[in-house]
């Protein structure tokens, strides 16, 4: 079991794309199909195995189900039966001529997105010893009429139906995994993860042409008390339309992150100090404008400019939540400019601007 299982990382691996991958009856349909096109030749050995793959299957599903977590040996035990009851099919209706022979490709290929390396390899080594002894029993069997063109084309039919399925359900998984490990999924900005690459890349610009880059970090008002007023779907909803409105303000090459619960990042390449400061004030105001989810909602912001390659994402940071501060303590949706400095981690923060923009809240 700990070789079928493998580690914590293989277990995680296994239990989410089980969850993600709901669809086991498009595969299964697609082989029902094809056995069911060759029953008129075959009779009554087909439909019995028909019978016992589907069972085989719906049992594996309704054992899923009653133990609330994707298992291992469920799925592995299922996969083995299939491919025993394909193997048997490929030997009824005439081993290395069998037009079903393609199809047990499918059980396999529609379990790779949830075993680990080793345990896939298993499957397919079982796959073909199936297939082996099913052609080199039927050999030792008397001949069987070969079955119609027709049936071979279904059973291709299935597997590229089934193909195509699981190729899709991959593709959809791989770029819904990229969206999961960039983007906050509450608001669809970019999140605390990303912040670091992007800053790189904007810092080795500005280091190149000799030109800048600013952040605004913004706050909203007095949050907390409307989660606790207005209840936590209603504070998320604030935050949803509040970053609507924040990517409305920003230029193509400008990126806002979503770092904290109420907290916002923007990243302003090429943005001097007084441009940041106009884009931040923009921010304010935009929000501040009309009601987001039909509250009164203000915002707070500090701004940090830093030119060419100085000052480190850290050091930035914490100028800008200096200033933040400040214009918390001065009221309220505000913006305050951070003196220009290149903080580094070993440096001190700098102290705040006294100059402030918009109105006491």
């Amino acid at each position: 079991m700990r070789w079928l299982r493998g580690g914590a990382r293989d277990r995680t691996r296994f239990a989410d794309m089980c969850l993600r991958f709901r669809r086991p009856y498009v595969f299964g349909g697609a082989v029902t199909v094809a056995k069911l096109a060759g029953v008129p030749w075959v009779g009554l050995p087909l439909v019995l195995l028909l019978v016992a793959g589907g069972l085989t299957m719906a049992g594996g599903v309704l054992l899923q189900r009653r133990l609330r977590r994707p298992s291992e040996p469920v799925v592995a035990a299922t996969f083995v039966l299939l491919q025993l009851n394909l193997a048997v099919v490929v030997l009824l209706t005439g081993g290395a001529t069998s037009p079903y022979l393609v199809l047990l490709t499918i059980p396999l290929f529609s379990q790779a997105v949830c075993f680990r390396p080793p345990v896939l390899v298993t499957g397919a080594a079982l796959t073909f010893l199936f297939a082996g002894l099913a052609v080199l029993a039927a050999d030792a069997l008397p001949a069987v009429p070969p079955l119609p063109g027709p049936v071979g084309l279904v059973a291709l039919a299935a597997v590229l139906t089934c193909l195509t399925v699981a190729a899709r359900y991959l593709a959809s998984a791989d770029l819904h995994s990229r969206d999961e490990a960039v983007l906050d999924p509450m608001t669809g900005l970019y999140n605390r993860l990303t912040l670091a690459d992007r800053f790189t890349q904007a810092q080795e610009e500005a280091a190149d042409d000799g030109g800048s880059l600013a952040l605004v970090m913004c706050d909203v008002d007095h949050f907390k008390s409307i989660n606790d007023t207005h209840g936590h779907d209603r504070g998320d909803q604030v935050l949803i339309e509040l970053a609507r409105r924040l990517r409305r303000s920003l230029r193509a090459g400008d990126v806002a992150f979503r770092v904290g619960g109420e907290e916002f990042v923007v990243l302003l390449p090429g943005r001097d100090g007084a441009a940041a400061v106009q884009i931040a004030e923009r921010m304010r105001l935009a929000v501040s404008a009309e009601p987001l989810a039909g509250l009164p909602v203000t915002i707070s912001s500090g701004v940090v400019v830093a030119t060419g390659g100085d000052g480190t994402l850290g050091g930035l940071l914490r100028s800008c939540d200096a200033a933040l501060y400040a214009a918390k303590a001065a009221g309220r949706d505000r913006v305050v400019a951070a003196a220009p400095s290149s903080a580094g981690p070993d440096r001190p923060l700098p102290a705040p601007r006294p100059v402030t923009l918009g109105s006491a809240g």
